[in-house]
C-alpha cells in the first residue's frame, strides 16, 4: 500500500516557518508519509504525487493571488489533492485563506497541533474548514525550530511573541500577548545540531521581535541575560555572531548604554536594525509604539557611537497621517542621515489582518514626497519595498471586492 504524500510548498519566505513545523513533528509520524519538498519555481513533481496528497503552505498577504491560481491548476490535474494553509496570514485571516482555495486552515502556532492534524487527515477524520491552536502557549525549548530535511539553516529563534501593541502589527495578537524566550541551554542544543549538519559554518544569526529584549520580562533590557546568551554562543565556538541585525531587530527603548556595551563585545555585524517607524511623538502615540522620539534619537546616537550603522525602519502613509506629518517624517529622516549617517529601511502602510488597523486605509503619498523618498534611495540612503507596498496598500483597501477581514 502506497504511503500518503505530504507536499510542502517551499519558498524563500517560508522555509523558517515550515522548517520549524516539520522539525517539531516526531519522526515516526513523518515516516508514515512520502515527503515531497516543492521548491520555489522548480517544476511540479508530478511523478511523486499519490492518490492521497496533502499540499502544505505558509504564505504572506501579497501571495493570495498567485496561490489561488496555483491551487486551481493543481485541482484540475489532481482533483483528489487537498490543501492545508498555516502561518501568520492564515491565522490572521482564515476566511480569506479558505476563499483562496484551501480545504483546511490552521490558526495559531502549529508545533503541537500539526502532528494531530496529520493523524486526523490520514485517518480521514479531519473536518474541512478552520482549525485553531489547542495549546495556549508554546515552549520554544521543546522544539528545535528547524528541520534537517530542508536544506536551510535558519536564524535561531530566541524569543517568540511581543507584549507591545503596535497598531499595524499582528505579532502580539497572534501570540496572545505571550512572550517566550528560548533558554541558553536550548540555544546551545540547536547550535550542536547546526554544526553537525554544517561543520564549517561561521555565522549565526537570531530570530526575535526584539533582540535586546532577550530574557526580559520588563520594558527594559535584561543585561545579565544578554551577557549569558552571547558569552555562551561565543564559548561554543561561533566565529561570527550576528546580533541586532535582520531578522532580529531592536526597539529604541531597549537600546541602553549597558546593553550596547555587552552587544559590542560579541556582535560582528556592521548594522543594527531598529524600528522607529515615524518622526513625531504624536504619530508614535497613534501607533501605540510605547516609546517616544527622544528615546529613538538616543538609541540612534548610541548605536552610532558604538561603531554600528543604525538601519532604521520607518512607515509612511499611516492611517490618519497628515501631509504635514509626512513632511515632518522626511525632514526627520534627512536630519538623522546628516547627523548619524543612518540607513533607512522604508515601508508604506498596509492594512494587515489581525491588527487594530486592519480596517484602515493607507493615506495617499504625495508625488513630491514620493520623489524625495526616491532621491534618498538613489543616493544609497534608503532601501525597502515601499513602492510595491504603496500599490499593495491601495489594492488591499478595506471593503475592496474579494477582501475578507
Amino acid at each position: 500500500m502506497n504511503k500518503p504524500t505530504l507536499l510542502f510548498r517551499l519558498q524563500n519566505y517560508n522555509k523558517v516557518s515550515l522548517g520549524a513545523i516539520i522539525g517539531a513533528t516526531p519522526r515516526p509520524i513523518l515516516d508514515q508519509f512520502n515527503l515531497i519538498f516543492w521548491e520555489s519555481t522548480d517544476p511540479f513533481p508530478a511523478d511523486q504525487i499519490s492518490d492521497k496528497t496533502l499540499y502544505v503552505h505558509s504564505f504572506m498577504l501579497m501571495h493570495h493571488g498567485q496561490i489561488s491560481d496555483e491551487i486551481r491548476r493543481l485541482r484540475e490535474s489532481w482533483p483528489r489533492m487537498e490543501f492545508l494553509a498555516g502561518g501568520p496570514q492564515a491565522t490572521a485571516d482564515p476566511e480569506r485563506s479558505l476563499n483562496t482555495g484551501f480545504d483546511y486552515v490552521f490558526c495559531g502556532m502549529g508545533e503541537i497541533d500539526f502532528s494531530r492534524l496529520l493523524n486526523e487527515w490520514q485517518a480521514n477524520n479531519l473536518e474541512k474548514g478552520i482549525h485553531r491552536q489547542s495549546e495556549q502557549e508554546i515552549n520554544l525549548d521543546l522544539f528545535p525550530g528547524f528541520s534537517p530535511l530542508i536544506d536551510y539553516i535558519p536564524p535561531i529563534e530566541i524569543t517568540r511573541g511581543c507584549r507591545f501593541g503596535c497598531m499595524y502589527c499582528a505579532v502580539p495578537r497572534l501570540c496572545r500577548g505571550k512572550i517566550d524566550h528560548r533558554s541558553v541551554a536550548s540555544v546551545l542544543q540547536v547550535l550542536e545540531s547546526y554544526y553537525r549538519i554544517k561543520t564549517r559554518r561561521k555565522r549565526i544569526k537570531f530570530l526575535t521581535p526584539n533582540a535586546f529584549g532577550y530574557g526580559s520580562t520588563e520594558r527594559q533590557p535584561n543585561v545579565a541575560a544578554l551577557t549569558e546568551l552571547l558569552q555562551a554562543v561565543k564559548d561554543f565556538g561561533v566565529a561570527e555572531i550576528q546580533f541586532g541585525s535582520f531578522p532580529g531587530e531592536v526597539r529604541p527603548d531597549f537600546v541602553t548604554r549597558d546593553a550596547m556595551k555587552v552587544v559590542s563585545q560579541f556582535a560582528v555585524n556592521r548594522t543594527i536594525v531598529m524600528g522607529v517607524q515615524t518622526g513625531s511623538d504624536e504619530m508614535l502615540a497613534k501607533m501605540n509604539r510605547g516609546h517616544n522620539l527622544e528615546q529613538a534619537i538616543n538609541a540612534i546616537s548610541l548605536i552610532s557611537e558604538f561603531g554600528y550603522i543604525p538601519h532604521v525602519d520607518f512607515i509612511i502613509g499611516n492611517p490618519g497621517e497628515t501631509e504635514d506629518e509626512r513632511i515632518h517624517l522626511l525632514c526627520f529622516m534627512e536630519d538623522m542621515i546628516r547627523h548619524f549617517r543612518i540607513k533607512i529601511h522604508m515601508h508604506a502602510f498596509m492594512p494587515i489582518p489581525g491588527t487594530p488597523w486592519a480596517n484602515r486605509n493607507q493615506e495617499p503619498i504625495e508625488p513630491e514626497i514620493h520623489q524625495r523618498l526616491k532621491k534618498l534611495a538613489n543616493a544609497g540612503h534608503l532601501d525597502g519595498w515601499w513602492e510595491n507596498q504603496i500599490g499593495l496598500g491601495r489594492s488591499e483597501r478595506p471593503g475592496k471586492a474579494g477582501r475578507s477581514i
